[in-house]
């Protein structure tokens, strides 16, 4: 009989210590799975936070570049624009001032002088024919106050240059030959007709001084 009641004692004892052991496990798994997903989080989040890391500084160092790439891409094209500009365009301007297209030899030039001052258009002749131009005989004109360099259309260019050798401080003495023609002495009115460039000497000595 006392056998029986101890073995019925350690049944009991037994069966609450068995019903306890299986929920402490199920604890023990979420708390595993807790954990687990916890350092999966982590191990994620880490290399996201350096991606964004190195996401955030990439568009940093690309605008960087950007800018250092605009600014050089504006350098270059602005040095090269002003150089295109510089050594093309004005100078083929200046060329184009200080060298007329159409060559001194074909330009008729006819002097005349309205200054008072006795052989000055024979004088201003004289300078204009080592120059190179085609120089018709000296003329006389009316009496002037005012000297001019005259030109035919499409001569201004030639003018230019005469004036610039002649009267480089005067460049307001060209003017164009106006539609009426000049008026000089009936003796001299061929020669104008011949003329692409006329250079009228007056008493301002602007071409000719005493």
């Amino acid at each position: 009989m006392s056998n029986g009641r101890r073995g019925k004692k350690s049944g009991v004892g037994l069966g609450p210590s068995n019903g306890s052991a299986a929920p402490r496990g199920i604890i023990l798994i979420v708390v595993a799975s807790v954990l687990g997903v916890l350092l999966l989080w982590k191990g994620i989040d880490g290399p996201t936070s350096d991606v964004a890391s190195s996401s955030s500084s990439s568009p940093t160092t690309t605008v960087t570049e950007t800018e250092s790439g605009a600014e050089e891409g504006v350098e270059g094209e602005g040095g090269e624009s002003d150089l295109l500009d510089i050594t093309g365009d004005p100078t083929t301007t200046t060329t184009t001032t200080l060298f007329p297209p159409t060559p001194p030899a074909e330009v008729q030039v006819l002097v005349a002088n309205g200054s008072g001052i006795s052989g000055g258009a024979g004088t201003v002749t004289d300078m204009l024919i080592p120059k190179g131009y085609t120089t018709l005989p000296a003329a006389n004109a009316i009496l002037t106050g005012v000297s001019g360099i005259y030109f035919r259309t499409g001569m201004s260019q030639e003018a230019r240059v005469i004036q610039e050798y002649l009267a480089p401080d005067y460049p307001n003495v060209l003017m164009q030959i106006p539609d009426g023609g000049l008026e000089v002495p009936d003796s001299t009115a061929d020669r104008v007709e011949q003329a692409d460039v006329v250079i009228i000497l007056g008493s301002d000595g602007v071409i000719l001084a005493e």
